[in-house]
């Protein structure tokens, strides 16, 4: 369990990578009202810090994703949930998207991609209820999730659209293109 000065540190640098991807180890600090000695003390380094966000994000995501799937009573519900409450916890989250020291930590990216084949899984049993249209590649209506995650959750974190706004956004914008009425004549390449 982290102390609290680590949560201090932890969530200051998650605030501060947030506006800025580049911030220094001196940067966070003063955000977290503590010296950088005492943050290389813990995390030994700016990336030992970036790795332990990360699994944090991890984390969050996986918890808030499983809560919000576990009152659903259909997979289409479930994956609304998911998507809502995921995108509820971007500012956990939202930082890995600029964080190139961790396009290469192997547990961070098994954990994403995993997270990602979960959605899959969510996305065909939506498809098999007649949710989502037969046509498109799992794949794609993954990517399509993921892209609009990504985007709407700094669209938020600028102010552009409010999160309960956002929340509800998402799901018709998703929705409105992937969505079993809207066929377009794709054919399916999967």
């Amino acid at each position: 369990m982290p102390s609290i000065t680590e949560e201090r540190i932890l969530d200051a640098a998650r605030r501060v990578l947030c506006v800025n991807a580049g911030a220094t180890v001196d940067e966070i600090a003063a955000e977290a009202q503590v010296g950088r000695a005492t943050v290389f003390r813990l995390f030994k380094s700016r990336a030992g810090l970036l790795r332990t966000l990360g699994r944090r994000a991890i984390l969050v995501t996986d918890q808030v994703a499983a809560e919000a799937a576990a009152t659903a009573a259909t997979a289409t519900e479930a994956l609304k949930a998911v998507i809502t409450a995921v995108l509820g916890a971007s500012e956990h989250y939202r930082f890995l998207g600029t964080a190139v020291e961790l396009s290469e930590d192997e547990e961070i990216t098994r954990a994403y991609d995993r997270q990602l084949s979960e959605l899959a899984d969510l996305v065909a049993a939506a498809r098999r209820e007649g949710s989502i249209r037969p046509d498109l590649p799992t794949a794609w209506v993954v990517a399509v999730i993921d892209g609009q995650l990504w985007a709407t959750g700094a669209a938020v974190a600028k102010g552009a659209v409010g999160l309960l706004q956002a929340q509800e956004l998402i799901w018709g914008t998703i929705m409105t293109g992937i969505s079993a009425g809207k066929a377009i004549g794709y054919t399916n390449g999967e």
